[in-house]
């Protein structure tokens, strides 16, 4: 999880009443976002962020002002280094008060909703959507003796963390199929953003600590789906998607050879047909001019010659998109189109 510079103003025992009252007048003006309770940051910061970085701010908050708690399931894989599928909609910390378990109700992020609104508009003149919501607290039963601790120096807050081998086993078996797959293909890539040590087999000789037969089935069986050779979120979950939908699972990251070397490396190869697939990440288009410099038009181009070299090579292509992931029937329909074999 990537921390933006927030400027958290925070209201706590000894705060002057007038420095209160003030913040107070502030986010009844639509001026601030209070993120709960004595915790507030200008409206601008909040919404000139991304989805993440709310949640990012969401989760600092409860470091402010006194001690955070212990965070638990996908928030502390987020905090551990791992990249998620989706932004969470909780923010989940461990408490062992028997009357604090469950979700607790969504925040009252804006003071004044038309002033917000004005706001937003200013911000994003571009979007039609509502303002962005908050996200609700998820209190799990549970305690952690030695936490991992994560200081956010800009922030001024440090944040424990279950361990990891801990948040792995309570969350993997929770997590949609190809959500988990995501954190595992990370695992075995030793991806260096993962702050912990963690290793499948350790997992895997930790399943009989689970709870129920059903969660050890659901953890081993995504244990043993890991790929190693998954270079994004996109292509984990592509590959997970490939499989529910009864699919043969396809090579990952194969290199097309031609006649002076090679042409290309793509994301999947299926073998038996002789054809490439790849993921388009929309970041490859909407960020190009950040990551590479490149304007989005020169990128498509640039693939369609790229897509040009392989099939002149004798390679079929079949190529999706995030949206085609996120409604796999519209994936299944081109995948049957492009003649992918059935599992």
């Amino acid at each position: 999880m990537e921390f933006p510079e927030f400027t958290f103003l925070t209201v706590g025992r000894g705060t002057d009443p007038r420095t209160a009252r003030n913040l107070s007048r502030n986010f009844a003006a639509g001026r601030l976002v209070r993120l709960r309770r004595g915790v507030y940051i200008p409206i601008e910061e909040w919404l000139g962020t991304t989805s993440w970085g709310r949640y990012a701010a969401s989760t600092a908050s409860l470091g402010l002002p006194g001690p955070a708690p212990v965070f638990c399931r996908e928030t502390a894989l987020s905090l551990h280094g791992f990249s998620l599928a989706r932004v969470p909609l909780t923010v989940e910390y461990l408490t062992d008060s028997l009357s604090n378990w469950g979700r607790r109700p969504s925040p009252r992020l804006y003071g004044d909703m038309p002033a917000a609104a004005k706001a937003w508009g200013r911000i994003q003149p571009d979007t039609r959507t509502v303002l962005p919501p908050g996200f609700r607290d998820a209190r799990r039963p549970g305690a952690e003796r030695k936490p991992t601790r994560l200081s956010v120096a800009h922030l001024g807050v440090v944040l424990p963390l279950q361990r990891l081998e801990a948040v792995l086993l309570d969350t993997l078996h929770r997590m949609a199929f190809p959500d988990a797959v995501v954190i595992v293909d990370a695992i075995a890539a030793r991806d260096p953003r993962i702050k912990s040590p963690c290793s499948l087999e350790g997992l895997a000789a930790s399943l009989a600590g689970l709870p129920s037969r059903a969660a050890r089935d659901r953890t081993a069986k995504v244990l043993r789906f890991a790929d190693p050779a998954a270079e994004s979120v996109g292509e984990s979950i592509s590959r997970a998607v490939i499989e529910q939908l009864g699919f043969e699972v396809p090579e990952s990251q194969f290199r097309v050879m031609g006649p002076c070397g090679e042409v290309a490396r793509t994301d999947f190869y299926w073998r038996s047909r002789k054809l490439v697939g790849e993921f388009d990440g929309i970041m490859k288009y909407s960020r190009s001019r950040e990551f590479s410099g490149k304007d989005p038009a020169q990128v498509v181009v640039e693939e369609k010659v790229r897509e040009d070299r392989i099939r002149a090579e004798g390679y079929q292509v079949v190529r999706w998109v995030w949206g085609e992931l996120m409604k796999p029937e519209l994936l299944r329909g081109k995948l049957l189109r492009a003649g992918v074999p059935r599992r």
